[in-house]
């Protein structure tokens, strides 16, 4: 989305100010260069684009944000005022190629961003939002796998005997970006915890865990993340214990306009059915 130059973008703000000296009077009104400049009420979580014979797009946040909800329209632009009903220009059906205004008004009917702009009907939002937009699709990237838990010793575990306990594959951080025109966000997810309910009412929280390494002397080997099975599995619903590790991650996001912040967590869980054992002493 092409804007135009710094004159014409002054006439555009005295149109903008004629307009909201009508139904708008003391609107806020900002004319930028960028193509989210000066939304007043910061960055929206929602927006409908109006023209002459309805809606033309419409986004809304699936992270829920917490912004101004805006309707947008396209005004003909020609350099004179565009034409009045109300004390507002009527929208219009933009036209690829050709220099329109782009409004947007808040929930309360205020008008916080305007712009003259060249419509393109690949961004029909003109640009606004266009961090918001590339982060949900960043969102919608981003894959997070599910843990893949492991346990020493391999097979069935014996009672009185430590279970290590950790999450195999790398625990690092997961990134995801997604553009928008010029704008790219990138969401990022690290692991931060892993929790292990061990189905015998014990619940372990740990980090990744330290695998542990049959090639080496168990008594130079050493694991922060372990658990004794008091009972074996017999008896119980399939003769074994569920257990399942849920991983933690901490969600942020950045985007190339220098937006960004938290996104809260997100969990993945596994399950595995865990036979333990009861070893009996043999005497010869």
């Amino acid at each position: 989305m092409r804007t135009v130059g710094a004159a014409t973008a002054l006439a555009a703000f005295l149109v903008v100010s004629s307009l909201a000296s009508g139904a708008m009077a003391g609107a806020p009104v900002v004319v930028g260069d960028g193509p989210s400049a000066g939304i007043v009420g910061g960055s929206p979580e929602a927006v409908v684009v109006m023209g002459r014979s309805g809606p033309i797009a419409s986004w809304s946040s699936s992270g829920g944000g917490r912004g101004p909800t805006l309707t947008c329209a396209y005004y003909e632009w020609g350099g004179g005022l565009p034409v009045l009903v109300g004390g507002i220009g009527a929208p219009t059906d933009p036209v690829p190629g050709r220099e329109h205004l782009f409004g947007c008004v808040d929930a309360s009917g205020q008008m916080v961003h305007s712009r003259l702009v060249v419509y393109d009907p690949g961004d029909p939002f003109a640009g606004v939002a266009a961090a918001e937009r590339a982060l949900d699709e960043a969102r919608r990237r981003l894959d997070l796998p599910l843990p893949e838990p492991a346990l020493n010793p391999p097979g069935a575990q014996l009672v009185g005997v430590a279970t290590w306990l950790w999450v195999d594959g790398p625990w690092q951080a997961l990134e995801a970006t997604a553009s928008v025109g010029a704008v790219s966000s990138t969401v990022t997810a690290r692991p931060v915890e892993a929790v292990w309910s061990m189905g015998d009412g014990t619940t372990l929280t740990c980090g990744a865990g330290t695998p542990y390494d049959p090639t080496r002397d168990a008594r130079d080997q050493d694991s922060r993340c372990t658990h004794v099975f008091s009972r074996s599995s017999s008896g119980r619903p399939g003769g074994s214990y569920p257990v399942t590790v849920t991983v933690t991650y901490e969600v942020g996001w950045s985007a190339s306009t220098g937006v960004g912040g938290t996104l809260g967590t997100l969990t993945r869980s596994t399950s595995a059915a865990v036979v333990v054992q009861q070893a009996q002493a043999v005497i010869r």
